[in-house]
């Protein structure tokens, strides 16, 4: 017997979607339902205890408006007697937004400094997130080879195979994978506060560490095209004549790999002997 989440898993491959977008939904509604129960229809209440729920665990505003898809999708499969429900969601203006980043020399200062206080698998994020740009959700669910990782991205549920650099090898050879996103965020927490890192009580997180980096490569005028190869970023989500450009370019993700690594801000924290001097 298909239970809800088989439900929404075929009607999203049968309609031609990625397999791992098709598992992410499915995966809402198994959240959704040890929330509300397995039920053959479900009501307005049961969507605002769901919601509810979210907030309670500090869920953004836009990833609550991607949470909630499946879920219409699954009012939709199961016919519930008064459709979806009308809820009137806050819109995010982006002046709204808190995008906390790291410096330059706030991410020279996490980098040394956790190589001397923290464990090693703490050590095997950190080096994966600053090298890669890695987005919360990637961090936990990589394949990490003795030359190659395999990351499983996030938007656009593409594999994406890049090079490990010479700079972490010593530090990604413990890594072990996790899928609870909460225990990364406590691993974030813990290797801040074991370095003493100061964030005012802004939202710091994994993703400040990808801003940083795409924020200095920016400024080192790397290619945008070797930047959104590099970090992943779908093309779908490029706009304008440079979205026909990345359709249309050949892509050859070593070659991107090297030439980032080449001008790389971060990697030279990782080299043995590399230590923050401050000034």
């Amino acid at each position: 017997m298909l239970t809800n989440s088989d439900r929404v898993y075929e009607d999203l491959v049968a309609r031609g979607k990625r397999e791992r977008t098709a598992r992410r939904w499915a995966s809402i509604v198994r959240r959704f339902e040890a929330c509300c129960g397995v039920k053959g229809g479900y009501s307005r209440s049961d969507v605002v205890r769901f919601l509810v729920r979210l907030r309670s665990e500090g869920v953004s505003q836009n990833s609550i408006n991607t949470i909630i898809q499946p879920i219409k999708l699954l009012s939709h499969i199961q016919r519930w007697k008064d459709g979806f429900p009308k809820l009137a969601m806050a819109r995010v203006r982006s002046d709204d937004i808190s995008r906390p980043v790291f410096s330059m020399d706030e991410m020279r200062f996490l980098i040394s400094k956790a190589k001397e206080v923290c464990d090693s698998r703490e050590l095997a994020f950190l080096a994966m997130a600053s090298t890669y740009g890695l987005r919360r959700e990637e961090i936990g669910t990589l394949e990490v080879g003795e030359r190659m990782v395999k990351v499983n991205t996030v938007k656009g549920g593409q594999v994406v195979v890049q090079l490990i650099p010479d700079e972490v090898k010593e530090f990604v050879k413990d890594y072990r994978g996790c899928k609870d996103v909460r225990y990364l965020t406590r691993v974030f927490q813990k290797v801040v506060g074991k370095i003493g890192l100061e964030l005012d009580g802004k939202r710091y997180g994994w993703h400040s560490i990808r801003r940083a980096l795409a924020s200095e490569l920016v400024m080192r005028d790397v290619s945008l095209l070797n930047i959104l190869r590099f970090m992943r970023w779908s093309d779908g989500s490029v706009k304008g004549e440079l979205g026909m450009l990345a359709i249309y370019a050949r892509r050859n993700q070593a070659e991107v790999d090297r030439s980032i690594f080449e001008v790389h801000p971060f990697l030279a924290c990782w080299r043995n002997g590399g230590s923050y001097v401050g000034g």
